[in-house]
């Protein structure tokens, strides 16, 4: 399909000002359902309800989006003037529904009622190309002919997605009026920057009319026959190279199907004793193959939907680590894609500094038209030392030394950051404070405005110090000291040494806080400690920043009842007077958060604490559709028949949420490769009580795929070797005293 704009400007009218306001009636009303349908293609994305209507029209959890722009707001089918009956709906992975209906209230030709469930309507969605197929089948399993009138009704605010998220806009674009021919309708907008952007539907067969912006088939449908209507509902944004091709529904469906096959058959395979986990295990092997965004030859993970459907710097990183145990060749790619875009300049506009890694690039029409800074933005304290940890971790998997010697100078510069920018007031610690005016306030991955907050409830005052972002660059810094002295930069090497050495000896003195065995959330402008009890300090056992006895102290303050709800581990304490389950950052539970303190509890050998975490948030994520954990949920205290209670904006799927539990199967399971020695070390493998067994197949380290069975016998789990097809590799099978 042509990239091309269908309908010529001058054939347009434009419907004057004021322009039809985009319904923004839903935003502080109406939750976002973690359980809506889902479809994913990179940056094209569809949320609907259980029957794949986009309804209510304009509500901030539906929609069909498209680089940052919401293109349909409104998707309707009616049957003889009323909404269909939901009976089933599930999805293909992340690429296809299906939805099984019948009619509401209709009647037969001599006025009878139909009697119920006698008309089945099957409707089956599809994502391919950034290509919508809506497909509807019509049976009547009535013994006489129905007359079915058939509407499908469609509205498109082209609303930008900071919009969707609430924020509001002094001017708009120009709406135009809709354009209704035989067989399709076309939407119409220009953007404040420039952009025209269209919503072309196409209809099959043509419909009888179509009044406004409602199609409508009037049909006759014998007994035990079928009747097929398609639409094709296509995004085009001006000057952007559309991805459009064969425009078939059958064909799109396989075509997604053997690409989903051909991701599949170059990542780890996992089949365990429990079938559940094993459906877990592939929903979240489907969420990364959906949420993979291309960048010139390379993909790079978006971060979430419907909020964050675009690379982040942060979660692009942690997304890539904690799937290395999937597929490592996501890792690299993703430090190729963040390179291209590390900062060049000073840019106030846009938080950016030479050498520092992106937060978030967008391309939307609020970014495009300067009324927002993310094209791309840099305001993120911790995706440069994540980077460089990325660095370091995807060369234990993979000993790929061209990477490693095709990013180096992006990781000089990045350590060059650190230095030079990262060290706000010259304390030694790395500091954020916002430059743009419509930054981000808060910097690290707590980012909301409130989630830095004194034990008085008085809000942290920038800059601010955070305590895992000393960790990172601790870790940063000892792990390019190992990579530059492989790679003959002795020099840099056994300063960056020094460097991590001196940061964890500064950090001691500066976050411990004695009274309460815990270390500082953070430190404010006055060095004043945030003295709460946060996970933050959590993240510091995955640097391997602190002496053993501290890890300890750490650990066992995760496993009092008012951090560890049941579910999981929440980002504050029950017992700090801030605390608040249904906020954001101040109680709630966020699965990659725990991942990554339980990996470093691993590291430790703390390991029946992360078996705990790990079994938690299995447990939890039985509750939300398809055993998919979603981005957090509410830190609620779990009592017996308790179901999690679900945050109301939530995004689902979440790049970092899917990715828990590879990171936790690579936690308890010990795996520690070293590829570059051609190694692959696995030390005390533990199972969780509900896994007997555990094979693990295709499993890539360096030039090798490696074949694992993993089987529990009461309290030891027990580790065989079953393949190993391309290079040589000596795994190294170790049960250490804990």
């Amino acid at each position: 399909m042509s990239a091309k704009l269908i309908v010529p400007q001058h054939d347009l009218v434009e419907i004057p000002a004021p322009y039809p306001e985009p319904r923004v009636a839903y935003h502080n009303t109406e939750p976002r359902k973690v359980n809506n349908l889902t479809l994913i293609d990179g940056k094209t994305f569809l949320s609907t309800n259980f029957s794949g209507d986009i309804m209510p029209p304009g509500a901030p959890d539906v929609g069909f989006f498209h680089n940052d722009t919401r293109f349909l707001s409104r998707l309707e089918l009616r049957v003889d003037g009323y909404r269909t009956v939901v009976l089933s709906s599930s999805t293909e992975q992340t690429f296809a529904s299906q939805i099984e209906l019948t009619t509401g209230q209709s009647t037969l030709r001599d006025t009878y009622e139909i009697p119920e469930n006698t008309v089945h309507i099957r409707r089956e969605q599809l994502l391919h190309s950034e290509i919508l197929y809506d497909y509807l089948t019509f049976e009547n399993f009535n013994f006489q002919e129905l007359e079915l009138a058939i509407e499908l009704a469609y509205e498109a605010d082209y609303m930008d997605v900071f919009q969707v998220r609430g924020v509001a806009r002094q001017e708009l674009g120009h709406y135009y009026k809709p354009v209704a021919q035989r067989d399709c309708i076309l939407f119409f907008y220009r953007g404040r920057d420039g952009v025209a952007r269209e919503t072309s539907i196409h209809l099959s067969p043509p419909p009888d009319e179509v009044n406004g912006t409602t199609a409508r088939w009037k049909l006759k449908l014998p007994p035990f026959k079928r009747f097929h209507i398609q639409t094709t509902i296509t995004p085009l944004v001006e000057d952007k190279r559309s991805r459009a091709g064969r425009i078939d529904f059958g064909y799109s469906l396989r075509a997604r199907r053997e690409a989903f096959n051909e991701w599949e058959s170059h990542s780890t395979h996992f089949e365990s004793s429990n079938r559940i986990f094993d459906q877990m295990m592939g929903t979240c092997v489907g969420d990364f193959h959906a949420l993979q965004i291309p960048d010139g030859k390379e993909h790079v993970i978006a971060a979430g939907i419907p909020w964050f459907a675009t690379m982040f710097g942060r979660d692009s990183i942690i997304a890539a680590f904690q799937s290395l145990l999937l597929n490592p060749q996501l890792a690299g790619e993703t430090l190729r894609v963040l390179a291209r875009h590390q900062g060049k300049e000073q840019n106030d506009w846009r938080d950016e500094e030479p050498g520092k890694i992106l937060h978030e690039y967008r391309e939307g029409e609020m970014t495009r038209s300067g009324e927002m800074p993310f094209g791309p933005y840099y305001g993120s304290v911790d995706a440069t030392p994540l980077w460089l940890i990325l660095l370091s971790e995807t060369f234990n998997w993979t000993s790929d030394e061209q990477l490693v010697k095709d990013m180096l100078p992006h990781a000089y510069r990045a350590l060059n950051w650190i230095d030079e920018y990262g060290d706000l007031d010259g304390d030694g610690f790395i500091e954020f404070q916002r430059r743009s005016p419509k930054g981000l306030a808060n910097q690290g991955w707590k980012d909301s405005w409130d989630a830095n907050m004194h034990r008085d409830g008085q809000v942290a005052k920038s800059p601010i110090a955070l305590c895992e972002v000393q960790g990172y660059v601790y870790e940063a810094k000892y792990r390019m000291a190992s990579l530059l002295r492989s790679f003959g930069d002795t020099a840099t090497a056994d300063r960056c040494k020094k460097d991590a050495n001196d940061m964890a000896k500064r950090f001691e003195k500066a976050f411990w806080m004695p009274q309460h065995g815990f270390y500082a959330m953070a430190l404010d402008r006055e060095k004043r400690q945030l003295q709460v009890i946060s996970s933050n300090p959590g993240h510091l056992l995955f640097t391997r920043m602190l002496p053993q006895e501290r890890a300890r102290s750490v650990t066992q303050r995760f496993m009092q009842p008012d951090m560890f709800s049941g579910w999981g581990w929440r980002t504050m304490a029950q017992s700090e007077r801030v605390f608040n389950p249904l906020s954001y950052h101040r109680g709630s539970i966020w699965p990659h958060d725990n991942s990554i303190a339980a990996h470093g509890m691993a590291l430790y050998e703390f390991r029946d604490c992360a078996l705990k975490l790990f079994t938690g948030l299995v447990q939890a994520a039985l509750n939300f559709r398809d055993y998919r954990l979603p981005e957090l949920f509410c830190g609620i205290e779990r009592r017996e028949h308790d179901k999690p209670v679900q945050y109301p904006v939530s995004c689902s799927p979440q790049a970092w949420a899917s990715g828990a539990s590879f990171l936790l199967l690579t936690s308890v399971l010990g795996i520690r490769p070293s590829a570059h020695r051609k190694e692959l070390n696995i030390v005390n493998p533990t199972l969780p009580n509900w896994l007997d067994h555990l094979n693990i197949r295709n499993l890539r380290i360096g030039g090798s795929r490696v074949g694992l069975d993993f089987t529990r016998r009461g309290d030891r789990t027990f580790c065989n070797v079953v393949d190993i097809e391309g290079e040589k590799l000596l795994v190294n099978i170790a049960f250490k005293k804990r």
